[in-house]
Order: C-alpha cells, then sequence, then structure tokens
C-alpha cells in the first residue's frame, strides 16, 4: 500500500481466501481485523464509519 495515496479517514472491506478483513485508516494510522463472517465485517466497518463521521454502507 505504500505506492496507494490514502485518505486521513477511510474503511474498506475486503475478502481474501474465505476470510474478510477491514482496513481502518484514521487520522493516516491503519488498522486491520479480520472476521469470518462477510456479516461480521460489514456491521464492524459500519461502526466505524460513524466514528470517523463517514457515511455509512458505503466503501470510503
Amino acid at each position: 500500500m505504500c505506492s496507494e495515496i490514502v485518505q486521513s479517514n477511510s474503511v474498506q472491506v475486503y475478502e481474501n481466501m474465505g476470510e474478510w478483513f477491514v482496513l481502518v485508516t484514521r487520522d493516516g494510522t491503519e488498522s486491520v481485523t479480520s472476521f469470518e463472517l462477510e456479516s461480521f465485517a460489514t456491521a464492524f466497518a459500519d461502526g466505524q464509519r460513524l466514528g470517523l463521521g463517514l457515511k455509512v454502507g458505503q466503501e470510503a
């Protein structure tokens, strides 16, 4: 991800080999949380978006 320009606050959900990951970027600092179920990952991501003041249910 070094070559990508990352927004200072963002939440992304992605799947890799059957596991779901939520990448949260807050003030330029990234953290990743993994989940076995997509529904848990999307619920967690929505909560993080609320906390960051982003639109819920939308990748940003």
